[in-house]
């Protein structure tokens, strides 16, 4: 498989798990910073491969096959990003960038062995489940967005969604990490940003867009 085509069949299975909704041409256009067209090309020549359910205007679907690989890929990269911050101490945001990187150019049999030194992991460092060996998923029941916690309501972070370098100063500016107990003190309507309580006291107010990229669990 290419990089291009691990790429593509992974960003359909991980749009779909974060918009709950169908994934089209233009959204997964803007993830892979390519045109539309390009994606049509693709999505084409992938549904002809059976990799990927392709009908003309519609949303872009996986087959089982195409699932199977994405997750196999998706199992490299969350491992990668484990070993890369536990073993050799890299930030964040750096493990998710070499894991890009790394995702492509090895073999199973070296990430089994990966896994077993790292005593066979469900989550990444980001709160991530890591697919096992036959494709399947760890539960993240119970773990749902910042922007869901009402007023007034205890929470953990599980999960932060790192995308870019910007989003990660963010982390690093609030302190959000995995573990962190926040409580929500008020949810401002006007544009979705959220107060939030710190263990220690101190109350800071999160842009909503931020939030949105934090997950929880209700505590």
């Amino acid at each position: 498989m290419s990089v291009s085509i691990d790429n593509f069949l992974k960003n359909i299975y991980l749009l779909n798990r974060e918009t709950a909704g169908a994934v089209t041409s233009s959204n997964l256009a803007g993830r892979l910073e390519v045109s539309v067209a390009a994606v049509t090309d693709m999505a084409r020549k992938l549904g002809e491969q059976g990799l990927v359910d392709y009908k003309p205007y519609k949303a872009l679907n996986l087959t089982e096959r195409g699932n199977e690989l994405a997750l196999k890929i998706i199992r490299k990269h969350r491992l990668w990003e484990l070993f890369l911050h536990q073993v050799l101490g890299l930030d964040l945001l750096s493990v998710h960038q070499e894991a890009e990187r790394l995702e492509h150019h090895t073999s199973d049999e070296l990430m089994n062995h990966i896994s077993r030194f790292l005593g066979h992991p469900d989550f990444d460092p980001h709160g991530d489940p890591i697919p096992g060996v036959g494709g399947d998923v760890p539960s993240e029941k119970g773990v749902i967005p910042l922007t869901e916690i009402i007023e007034n309501q205890q929470c953990m972070v599980k999960k932060l969604r790192y995308r870019n370098s910007e989003i990660s100063d963010m982390y690093d500016r609030y302190g959000l990490k995995t573990g962190l107990v926040l409580r929500v003190i008020r949810v401002f309507p006007f544009d979705g940003s959220i107060e939030v309580k710190y263990p220690d006291g101190s109350e800071v107010v999160l842009s909503g867009k931020l939030a949105s990229n934090v997950f929880c669990v209700r505590e």
